[in-house]
């Protein structure tokens, strides 16, 4: 009996590792997973429609045109200044995936109503302004849903992505949540209206939200 007991225990203890080594290969593979999706698509450029919220400031809708060329090169074309982080608008996840990182399957969760695997990415050179990903991927069509990104200079921020019925899966709305914490905007820059007599306003302790609104994708994907 004891020996049954201790032959059941071994196998639930390599059931419990094999479980592990597994999660750790299924998170390496959904990343592979949107590299491959991604990996179809040469470059495109898209129209913006740029809503930026800000405590105690008005800031003007803006337009832009953003241009990607393949593999990680981002260019924007804008009507005046954005108040935004420009590592959020350039989706990270890109350059995560191209690099050499170690990814970490935590648990799966329900983001905008669609079933998502949540992993952990590190970059694995020192140097990178990213310390910590966590990603919120949709296994079935292999785009990334959220993202909350840890980096050394830009602090936190948060990405969520909405998609529709785009035939390369690329987003048609993001929202970007951040902190403003220590910014200074001069009022002619801003482009709106502030509620103070300043010529500029330094933000003490505020968070800020951009929302991207994306049409008129022109794509050029890889030749089979």
């Amino acid at each position: 009996m004891k020996r049954k007991l201790k032959i059941l225990f071994v196998l639930i203890a390599f059931s419990f590792i094999a479980a592990g080594i597994q999660a750790q290969v299924d998170a390496d593979k959904l990343l592979k997973s949107v590299g491959t999706r991604l990996s179809k698509i040469n470059g495109y450029t898209v129209d913006l429609l740029i809503k930026v919220e800000v405590d105690m400031v008005k800031i003007n809708d803006r337009k832009a045109k953003l241009t990607y060329q393949k593999p990680n090169k981002f260019k924007f074309d804008s009507e005046g200044f954005l108040l935004l982080p420009k590592t959020g608008m350039e989706m990270d996840y890109m350059k995560l995936i191209e690099k050499q990182a170690n990814a970490i399957y935590i648990k799966d969760e329900f983001v905008n109503n669609v079933s998502t695997h949540l992993i952990k990415v590190i970059p694995v050179d020192p140097a990178s302004d990213v310390v910590l990903a966590e990603m919120w991927v949709d296994p079935k069509k292999a785009v990334v849903m959220r993202m909350k990104t840890y980096t050394k200079e830009s602090g936190s921020y948060l990405v969520n992505f909405y998609y529709t019925n785009h035939p390369y899966n690329l987003p048609d709305r993001m929202i970007v949540e951040f902190d403003v914490k220590g910014s200074k905007i001069p009022q002619k820059i801003a482009g709106g209206e502030f509620n103070s007599k300043e010529k500029e306003l330094l933000f003490k302790d505020s968070k800020g939200k951009v929302i991207v609104i994306y049409s008129n994708y022109k794509v050029t994907t890889t030749p089979k």
